[in-house]
């Protein structure tokens, strides 16, 4: 597996950004076990997901507390994970147009640099905690970019109760996003369970979803919810649970089914 480790600026935060980009690539493995994984010749792609952290982390927290790089080179698929700071992965006047960032300015950036496909059947986006509203956010808002999205313990609703001593950086870091008031807060765009709404009211084509949360999760309830409003919906989401906390304890063994479940080719693609 090939490990970048990038610094661009991004004209959309107006700042230097970090993103983390593993590719499959031989190894010993193709010496000892005949393993199928190759370079890419000229003209063809990898399949790529877009891998999204939650709040108070950064581009390398899914690197250094599961083992993404070894689950994704038996899968022969490329990864890439953005630093999104704590945005919520939303625009805002503030703090950064983080959004426009993840779907349109990023994409293009290292597809200018990596063979990346650009094609929605090879692009999925998965991610954890507030990665995770923020990759359902993502497909459901640009179903035309994403063939699939994945939730881990996700953040899919605005109000929040954490426990312990959490509760005031949360409300500070959503202030940060949606302004004092939450004046900036637009359900449309920001609002998982309004979005797939008014997606699925539009008749529009989304992606698969997968949805996964631990039982003594804080955020089970709201994933529940979500869930059954998919079901209400008629929407193609794949739901799974086990018992688990908000963790990688939880996180690394079901990333690794969400690999499972993706529709991926097995391999380089046009």
């Amino acid at each position: 597996m090939a490990l970048f480790q990038c610094k661009l600026f991004s004209k959309e935060l107006f700042r230097s950004v970090n993103v983390n980009v593993t590719l499959p690539t031989p190894d010993s493995g193709n010496c000892f076990f005949e393993s199928a994984v190759k370079f890419p010749e000229p003209g063809q792609k990898y399949q790529v997901l877009w891998l999204l952290h939650g709040i108070s982390a950064d581009e390398s927290d899914w690197q250094r507390f599961s083992s993404i790089e070894r689950y994704a080179q038996e899968k022969n698929i490329a990864v890439v994970m953005p630093d999104g700071y704590n945005s919520h992965y939303v625009d805002n006047p503030w703090g950064g147009n983080y959004y426009s960032y993840l779907i349109k300015e990023l994409p293009e950036m290292l597809r200018s640099l990596l063979p990346l496909s650009a094609k929605r059947e090879n692009n999925f986006i998965a991610g954890l905690s507030m990665g995770g509203g923020g990759a359902f956010k993502a497909a459901l808002l640009n179903p035309e970019k994403y063939a699939a999205a994945a939730s881990l313990s996700g953040g899919l609703e605005a109000e929040v109760e954490a426990p312990g001593g959490a509760m005031p950086y949360i409300q500070a870091w959503n202030r940060s996003c949606y302004g004092m008031n939450n004046e900036y807060f637009d359900p449309a765009k920001h609002d998982v369970s309004v979005i797939l709404r008014n997606q699925a009211a539009a008749g529009i084509k989304l992606p698969r979803l997968y949805q996964c949360c631990g039982t003594e999760d804080f955020l089970h309830e709201s994933n529940l919810r979500f869930r059954d409003l998919a079901r209400s919906l008629s929407v193609d989401l794949t739901y799974e649970e086990g018992p688990g906390v908000h963790n990688f304890d939880f996180w690394d063994p079901y990333i690794r089914r969400v690999l499972d479940w993706l529709p991926l080719a097995g391999g380089l693609v046009d």
